[in-house]
């Protein structure tokens, strides 16, 4: 018999026979190492497509049939189940040694499908996962630059949301190729317009794909913001990170396009005391560069 979805928000909505709900409450609470509010679901559809007659089963019985099936999404119907659940995934939802580089690829191909679902908390845990797998898996999807055309395909539709951008700079930066430049660094302006929360993903993308982007991007800040707007402070963020960029290389190779910047800010920097505390650690870092090459 199949039942509606199931959806675990630490509370079962009674959409299982009784002893499902009971069953899952109980195993939520052992705090079981894979066994979470994301592959629980899992675990029940694949029983029921396995046919196992719940109905007749022990509170025990269906425990063992659930922690046997209890896993990551095999298939991108799967990680629709892992997605769609009544809270915000949580780290320790993300096993390293369950996401392995077997299945890193496949999910950044799948994930794409659900950036703009229509469940808020979908997006929300899709960019969680994104974040993850781009974090910890960056090479093996790195390999087949396939695996991020669908994203590539997000990113260059007008109707993406805005939550998406400064997550599509990171995948795209981290494991893209120059080829996406022109991509990653609309995307990143986008993310200077809305998005003040994640400027640090756009940092670490621009870096990492193309250091005149991150410099550009800069510059874009400077020349499209008003010095009273949450998009000038937005830009401010992009540059404190910037600021901690520990590469020699980078400052003596962009030191003229830094020290326009710096100029430029040095104009406002009366008008926000958090300007001169970035701009001399800046600054720190460009006479550094030059005592080194010296």
């Amino acid at each position: 018999m199949k039942y509606p979805l199931l959806i675990i928000d630490r509370q079962v909505m009674m959409t299982h026979p009784p002893v499902i709900n009971s069953t899952i409450s109980k195993l939520l609470r052992a705090e079981i190492g894979g066994v979470n509010a994301h592959t629980l679901p899992i675990a029940v559809e694949r029983a029921e497509r396995d046919h196992v007659p719940f109905e007749t089963l022990s509170e025990r019985q269906v425990a063992l049939t659930l922690l046997e099936r209890a896993g990551y999404p095999e298939s991108m119907a799967e990680l629709g189940t892992f997605l769609n659940v009544g809270q915000t995934m949580k780290a320790n939802a993300l096993v390293s040694g369950e996401i392995t580089e077997q299945y890193a690829p496949a999910y950044m191909r799948w994930l794409a499908g659900f950036l703009d679902d229509p469940e808020q908390n979908v997006q929300k845990n899709a960019r969680i996962l994104l974040y993850w797998l781009v974090t910890n898996r960056a090479s093996a999807i790195a390999t087949d630059q396939r695996n991020l055309d669908n994203l590539r395909r997000v990113a260059s539709d007008s109707k993406t949301s805005w939550r998406n951008a400064a997550f599509l700079v990171y995948a795209l930066g981290v494991c893209g190729t120059p080829e996406d430049y022109e991509t990653v660094t609309r995307q990143a302006e986008i993310v200077i317009e809305h998005d003040r929360e994640h400027i640090d993903l756009v940092a670490e993308g621009l870096y990492k794909l193309h250091p005149p982007a991150l410099v550009n991007a800069l510059e874009f800040f400077l020349e499209r913001t008003d010095a009273h707007s949450k998009q000038f402070l937005a830009g401010l963020q992009l540059l404190a990170k910037v600021a901690e960029i520990d590469d020699k290389a980078f400052w003596n190779t962009y030191y003229d396009k830094m020290d326009e910047i710096i100029n430029k800010l040095n104009e406002i920097a009366g008008q926000h005391p958090i300007v001169e505390r970035i701009l001399d650690l800046v600054e720190k870092q460009m006479a550094l560069a030059q005592v080194s090459d010296e």
